[in-house]
């Protein structure tokens, strides 16, 4: 526990954690992480269950059915993932995968009778993936709903699950009728792209977060607004509703929390709960602690009512990647462009990508026991200072095409000379 802030910091991930899944019965926690990986956790001690893996890409988010029977994980590889509960504690569980996205899948929900699950892809998409038991079923096909303008970012049953709501990038959050596929109308028509959303139809109240920074809670029949607030230009990116003890939390790109008491509409909490964006959030049972995910390899739990008093005006931990101490600018560049992904270490403690230990005068795609893209198991480039140089210059896109590297590049000429010799530094093997 930090004395400065009075957090807990917890760690199984080798890359930031995307996405936060609480069980039903609020006993497992699981998250999901751009290492490729989801983590099942027990939510008592927050101690390290099980291990998931067969995503072949960032995981983005996961969730429970409505009796936690199932869990379902989905990523930038646009496959979903579904698991059941004896699998879920099984480091070695083969998942059912789900297919027929065109683009990553960014969140997912269960009907509450467990008869379909539905998941949002950047694709413009929605899946519809019909369900029998505890697992698929395979005597109905699964149907995509299309009509959003842009990426899908949230879905949602009705009560009766004979309806969805979907929200995306065209700034709507959508209603439709799941007997025809129908799209019926939009309660919310923001202007801005809708990130994230919540819908309580018994309680006539639908809260969500887009794009401009604003966190709005209204009535679902007739849009009075009870509540809007935020930051212009800084998006929302996450949303949590605990119904049972009225409490709606906010997540933005800077790290800032918010949580809105239901009862009267009052600020419970605002303050930066991280430094950077604040991807997921959950409110733990009893409402007594939130834990947040975002752009480093740890969960953080907060206090909610104990700490902070007001609103920080320093965010919580630094990240891993954006260093802060004073060091050569080779070493910076590789924290600001190669740690999400890589380790330096002869271990390769889990990442999205391989160790560079020993990089230079290896073969690309030739490291035992990383699961390489065939384009990179096909490729001929041997690292040396000249390609990985190009790599940065022109950028994978170019230099690696069709592999599962991020597109990114550096202009700077002598930025791209500092970290190559830093990697050939750092990287030597004895």
């Amino acid at each position: 526990m930090s004395p400065a802030y009075g957090f807990d910091r917890y760690t199984a991930h080798g890359g930031p954690v995307r996405g936060l899944a609480l069980s039903p019965d609020g006993s497992t926690l699981v998250t999901a992480s751009f290492d490729y990986s989801a983590v099942v956790w027990g939510t008592q001690a927050l101690e390290e269950q099980a291990t998931l893996l067969g995503h072949e890409a960032a995981v983005n988010t996961a969730a429970f059915s409505a009796d936690g029977s199932l869990l379902a994980t989905a990523g930038d590889d646009g496959s979903v993932l579904l698991w059941t509960k004896e699998q879920i504690g099984n480091d070695s569980a083969e998942p059912v995968v789900l297919q027929g996205h065109k683009g990553k899948v960014v969140d997912l929900a269960f009907a509450s009778d467990g008869t379909m699950l539905a998941s949002a892809s950047w694709d413009g998409s929605i899946g519809i993936w019909p369900l029998a038991g505890t697992g698929l079923d395979e005597s109905q096909s699964a149907r995509f709903i299309t009509g959003h303008e842009g990426p899908v970012n949230a879905v949602q049953f009705s009560d009766n699950n004979e309806y969805l709501y979907s929200a995306g990038y065209d700034g709507q959050i959508r209603y439709w009728r799941l007997q025809s596929d129908e799209y019926l109308r939009s309660p919310v028509r923001n202007g801005w792209g809708v990130s994230v959303f919540m819908v309580d139809e018994k309680a006539d109240l639908v809260a969500y977060g887009g794009s401009d920074g604003q966190m709005v809670i209204q009535r679902l029949s007739d849009d009075k607004i009870h509540l809007k607030l935020g930051e212009e230009r800084v998006p929302v990116l996450s949303l949590f509703y605990d119904d049972k003890d009225g409490l709606i939390g906010f997540g933005n790109a800077d790290g800032r929390v918010v949580l809105i008491d239901t009862t009267d509409w009052s600020v419970v909490r605002d303050f930066n709960a991280a430094n950077g964006p604040i991807w997921s959030l959950v409110i733990m049972p009893g409402a007594e602690s939130i834990i947040v995910a975002g752009l480093d390899d740890y969960i953080t739990k907060w206090p909610i009512y104990e700490f902070p008093p007001e609103f920080l005006e320093r965010p919580g931990p630094a990240r891993r990647f954006h260093p802060t101490k004073d060091i050569g600018n080779g070493e910076r560049q590789f924290a600001r462009k190669c740690s999400v992904c890589h380790t330096l270490q002869v271990d390769g403690r889990r990442r999205a990508g391989p160790t560079l230990f020993g990089v230079f005068g290896r073969q690309a795609g030739t490291l035992k026991g990383y699961p390489y893209s065939d384009a990179l198991i096909n490729s001929t480039i041997v690292w040396n200072e000249v390609t990985i140089d190009r790599l940065f210059k022109d950028g994978p896109d170019v230099v690696t095409p069709g592999t599962k590297m991020p597109i990114q590049r550096m202009k700077n000429a002598q930025d791209r000379q500092d970290l190559v010799r830093f990697l050939q530094s750092a990287t030597k093997t004895p």
